[in-house]
Parts: C-alpha cells; sequence; structure tokens
C-alpha cells in the first residue's frame, strides 16, 4: 500500500537533517529534497533538486506538503512568501504538548521540547531541543526558540525573533518582531522591535530595522 504520510523538504543544511530524522520517525517519507544551492548541501542530503530561486515558474508548488528546513528567520520567510504549496508540521515524539496549546503550519518541534498550556505557536516556527515553552505565550511566525531556552508565563515573541540557547524570558514579558535574543541572555524587560539583546541582565547592544 502507497504510504499517504509523504513530505517534501525545502533546504539541505544541518537543520534539514534534524527535520528529516523527526519525520522519519514519525512514519513520513520524504519524497523531495529542494535547496537553492543544491551543490553545496549537507553531505547527509542525498538527490537535492534546484529550489524556487532559479525560476519559479518551474518549481512543482501542487504535490505533497512542505516543511522549510532553512534555520535562519527571514530566509525561511522570504521561502513561504513564494511558495504555493501546503505545509506539514513536524513534531518529535518525546516532545511534551499542551492540548489546549495551538501550533502553526510549517512549525517544527525537536526533541525534549515542551509547549504548555494556552499556548499559541505561529507559522514556521522553530521550537527546538529542550526548549521551554510556559502556559499563554505567544509566539509569532517565523520566530525560533533555541535548544534549553526558557519563557516563563505570557510571554510574547515576535514575528522573525530568535532566542538564542539557553536564554530566560520572566512572565510578562513581550519581545519585538525581528529581535535577536543572544545565548544565555536574561530578559528582564520588554525588548522593542529589531532589538539585540545580551547579557545578565539583558541589554540592548543595537537597534536595526529589517
Amino acid at each position: 500500500m502507497k504510504d499517504k504520510k509523504q513530505v517534501r523538504i525545502y533546504g539541505a543544511g544541518g537543520h534539514s537533517q534534524v527535520i528529516k530524522e523527526v519525520l522519519i520517525q514519525n512514519g513520513y517519507t520524504v519524497t523531495h529534497t529542494f535547496d537553492d544551492k543544491p551543490l553545496q548541501t549537507h553531505h547527509g542530503s542525498k538527490n537535492v533538486e534546484m529550489g524556487l530561486r532559479d525560476d519559479i515558474t518551474k518549481f512543482p508548488h501542487n504535490g505533497d506538503p512542505v516543511i522549510i528546513a532553512i534555520g535562519i528567520n527571514s530566509e525561511r520567510a522570504e521561502i513561504a512568501s513564494f511558495l504555493d504549496s501546503k505545509f506539514e508540521k513536524a513534531i518529535h515524539e518525546s516532545a511534551i504538548i499542551s492540548p489546549t496549546s495551538t501550533i502553526g503550519e510549517g512549525t517544527v518541534v525537536f526533541a525534549g521540547a515542551i509547549v504548555q498550556p494556552n499556548t499559541s505557536i505561529g507559522r514556521h516556527v522553530i521550537i527546538n531541543t529542550s526548549a521551554s515553552v510556559d502556559h499563554d505565550n505567544i509566539i509569532g511566525d517565523f520566530a525560533h526558540i533555541s535548544p534549553k531556552a526558557s519563557l516563563c508565563g505570557h510571554v510574547e515573541v515576535g514575528e522573525g525573533s530568535h532566542v538564542g540557547v539557553g536564554a530566560v524570558v520572566i512572565p510578562k514579558v513581550k519581545i519585538g518582531k525581528w529581535c535577536t535574543i543572544g545565548a544565555g541572555t536574561v530578559v528582564l524587560k520588554d525588548v522593542p522591535d529589531y532589538a539585540t539583546v545580551v547579557g545578565n541582565p539583558g541589554k540592548i547592544i543595537k537597534l536595526n530595522q529589517k
């Protein structure tokens, strides 16, 4: 019988290897792997096909659903804006997801991650290995919560923002869109759009437009 759980991956770097492993463990067959630079991909990616940047009209938008397996938030957002395809999720079997939380299309949740009740996670988000997202959080589209980052209750993370490895965000803090929170940073107060915050306590060191 033909396997009905089929998916395509867009991106053939190291991040895609983690996603592919999650998908295979969940019983999916990866039918195609695309990349915009198919000759410069991770050694674990085989038979990589040209992505859509070369010619968007020739890309097979129809077909099995897609996961955009690109770790850079801005690139993931750009590819999503070009693709006219259905999107799949990838959630590791060891992740703990509250049934009262919601996860948008194209989002990936890796091993050991925890998502507590009443949290809303947007589209094409990365909840990375052993990240902790507590209750009543709002995570915007294309955000990335890095390994072992901890978000306390009622935290908001804006579109495209990256919360670094081991960072801690205290309750009720709002992080704006397209921000960068450095590894190990402790965020104690709201962060404006496009800010880079590092240290303990976290301080803004850069404020750029996207």
